[in-house]
């Protein structure tokens, strides 16, 4: 059965360019299982033509006969078993949500839980990973009351920096193509002092040079759009794991949010939906 071992060796045997794809694969292994081949082209500099020449010199059949190698090595075999009924799709989302919820990953994540919730947190993304920031924010906002959002501009986040304090956290969001305002934030947070926390999508991604901590999550690749559902669930998995850490005062603060919001009436419930249209009759 071929191995990443046996890759490697052939690697050194194949012409300058397909070395160069060859490396690349060996350097980012975790990745390979979650890029098509005009992804893994385009990131290591070469044609997709290329890339298929790599597989044949290898004496592999497909493409994805090279990813199942790397699916094997570098997330474990047993999450590479699936049904013949499981599409290319469905088998992908499984594999990065497991990718997740690795053993080897939770030190990391209880580490990086405590620092978010001991410490005044300042959360980034810019462009689409935006989003992602924004529900990270409200989650936290939902247990503690020093989390601040910034702002989804570059001026108002450099405003925005200007009150953080070395002692504060900034958890900053930024997926392929990396937008380059959360490359400037993420420097000016390192002049200050503060610790940073990049949750991107591959070692090579710039904001690695820059973080304290790096979180390395895959974004799927999908035929027209990526998915970013493995970072969500880091996301919920990031503030469990801190709520667990804190269990009291999470269970008293969560309860006080749903108080707070229930008395302003934040959420839809068939009482309030009656009493609206009593008084939207009223009004007639």
């Amino acid at each position: 059965m071929m191995n990443i071992h046996a890759i490697r060796a052939k690697i050194e045997e194949c012409p300058p360019t397909q070395q160069r794809v060859g490396r690349f694969m060996l350097r980012h292994g975790s990745d390979i299982p979650f890029l098509s081949v005009r992804q893994l082209a385009e990131r290591s500099g070469v044609t997709p033509s290329t890339v298929m020449r790599l597989v044949k010199s290898l004496r592999l059949e497909t493409y994805q006969s090279l990813q199942t190698i790397f699916k094997r090595e570098f997330l474990g075999a047993s999450r590479i078993a699936a049904s013949s009924r499981e599409s290319e799709h469905e088998h992908s989302f499984r594999v990065a949500l497991g990718s997740v919820f690795v053993p080897e990953k939770r030190e990391q994540l209880n580490r990086i839980a405590r620092l978010v919730f001991q410490s005044p947190c300042h959360v980034a993304g810019f462009r689409s990973a935006y989003s992602l920031s924004h529900y990270l924010a409200h989650l936290l906002n939902m247990i503690q009351h020093n989390v601040f959002l910034v702002p989804n501009s570059e001026s108002a986040a450099f405003d925005h920096l200007m009150l953080a304090r070395p002692d504060h956290v900034l958890v900053i969001f930024s997926t392929h193509p990396y937008a380059s305002q959360s490359i400037k934030v993420a420097k000016m947070a390192r002049e200050t002092g503060i610790r940073i926390v990049a949750v991107t999508d591959s070692s090579e991604s710039p904001l690695c040079e820059l973080a304290d901590e790096i979180v390395v999550i895959n974004q799927i690749p999908m035929d027209y759009i990526p998915s970013r559902i493995s970072f969500f669930a880091w996301i919920e998995y990031l503030v469990e794991t801190g709520c667990g850490l804190q269990d009291r005062k999470s269970r008293r603060q969560l309860k006080h949010f749903k108080d707070d919001i229930e008395k302003l009436s934040g959420y839809w419930s068939p009482d309030a939906s009656m009493e609206f249209s009593k008084t939207d009759q009223k009004g007639r």
